[in-house]
């Protein structure tokens, strides 16, 4: 899509792939004792922001995109997920008061 973009307009996209002042991204906590390495929550993370490393899930290492949506958590069937931090965007949106992070319904 971008090939069809002037060079002043690819200027002006946003790269949001780093984190910094305008940007703060999700974080979960996974209990590795409770992880069975099932990948349930790999499958279903849209940021592919956790892998399974030695029958044990935990975030990616390098530039993990979490946005926070827990899907991770809701899908595990050990309860080894929570969200700790939601995904924060500092230049275009504020959050008046969010409170602690809460584990996500069960469907």
């Amino acid at each position: 899509m971008t090939e069809h973009l002037k060079f002043r307009e690819r200027l002006s996209i946003e790269n949001l792939d780093q984190e910094g002042e305008d940007l703060r991204f999700g974080q979960v906590e996974i209990n590795r004792e409770k992880c069975k390495g099932c990948k349930y929550c790999v499958a279903v993370c849209p940021a592919a922001a956790i892998e399974v490393v030695e029958k044990k899930a935990r975030m990616v290492q390098v530039l993990p995109m979490c946005m926070s949506c827990g899907n991770c958590g809701a899908i595990c069937p050990e309860g080894a997920i929570e969200v700790t931090r939601y995904i924060e965007f500092y230049k275009y949106f504020r959050y008046l008061d969010r409170g602690p992070a809460e584990r996500p319904r069960r469907f």
